[in-house]
């Protein structure tokens, strides 16, 4: 199974339910930020960033195969 790219979880969060403001509520990510990353002007967050996506991410599918 390949890891997904933080450009991918966001959209993965979005067909779950969440917006980009449930995002950033979540995480701690600014709107400014998720809007890059999703719109693929920033190709390469920080770590921090990517571990706050993959964590909600995975709490997330988490809770939906419960």
């Amino acid at each position: 199974m390949r890891t997904l790219t933080p450009q991918e979880i966001i959209v993965a969060l979005n067909s779950l339910g969440l917006t980009q403001t449930d995002i950033k509520e979540r995480t701690g990510i600014s709107q400014a930020s998720l809007s890059r990353i999703y719109s693929g002007r920033n190709g390469d967050p920080r770590l921090s960033v990517v571990r706050a996506l993959e964590k909600l991410y995975q709490d997330v599918t988490d809770k939906t195969k419960a």
